[in-house]
């Protein structure tokens, strides 16, 4: 049986080496690690006397964005060993359906694209009152700005669609006993967490941050529950993060 399967999670929860605890302690794990990467960025530009170190170390997400996800992977291994099992069940990876998976994850990208920019244009309306796009990663030096696309996406998309479909949705599932209900409470758990991504402390862009992944954060939990495989989506989610930086960061960078 798969590890990470609704009946092997049911066990788990039966035998109480499933609990509340650990999806509890994991749902906002993400956006407290988020501030706390960006608090040490910042202190690095406040030892170099910057007069505005928090806000001079925003635009480095793509960078200090591998500390959320090493906070992350290290808090899922422990939760995983408790319930007895490995840290990459979480990903129900069939190297049979590989090749399948990987074309997978590149359909499924035109199709997030509509949820994502959908997401975007409508959080601006409602909190702008204006057709708004989603937040631009400001300047990076080159060499941040290669890692950003080569390096960063890679282990984002894999560690995010890890934390909140691999390890949290389905057991929201299993605890709650509702579909529904988990896929409500994961969807609005990461979408939350772009607040904090960066933490800007301007109450409007923070608003616009939390409504604008809404659509496309439910429609990767629903995908997922449907294929129980985390590697369409780890693709989809990488290559589009990757080309965010490529776009907003790397190509104005080159031809500057």
């Amino acid at each position: 049986m798969d590890a990470n399967s609704y009946d092997a999670l049911l066990g788990r929860r039966e035998a109480a080496t499933l609990t509340w605890r650990g999806p509890a302690l994991m749902l906002f794990a993400r956006s407290a690690f988020a501030v706390g990467a960006q608090a040490v960025f910042a202190a690095v530009f406040a030892l170099r006397a910057s007069p505005t170190p928090w806000h001079d170390a925003e635009p480095w997400l793509p960078v200090y964005g591998t500390l959320i996800d090493a906070g992350c992977l290290a808090l899922l291994w422990r939760l995983a060993r408790r319930e007895g099992i490995g840290l990459f069940d979480l990903v129900g990876f069939d190297r049979a359906r590989l090749v399948r998976d990987v074309l997978l994850g590149l359909a499924l990208i035109p199709v997030s694209l509509v949820f994502i920019l959908g997401g975007n244009y409508g959080a601006g309306w409602i909190v702008y009152g204006a057709l708004t796009p989603g937040y631009l990663f400001g300047r990076l030096p080159l060499p941040a700005a290669l890692y950003g696309v080569l390096v960063w996406p890679f282990i984002w998309g894999l560690t995010e669609q890890m934390t909140y479909n691999g390890y949290l949705v389905p057991r929201f599932q299993v605890l709650c006993r509702s579909t529904i209900v988990a896929v409500a409470v994961v969807a609005f758990a990461w979408s939350m967490q772009h607040a904090f991504m960066p933490l800007t402390f301007d109450a409007k862009f923070m608003a616009f941050r939390l409504l604008s992944p809404v659509p496309f954060s439910v429609f990767a939990t629903l995908v997922y529950l449907r294929l129980r495989r985390l590697l369409p989506l780890v693709v989809a989610h990488a290559l589009m993060d990757g080309a965010s930086v490529l776009i907003g960061v790397l190509v104005p960078l080159v031809r500057s």
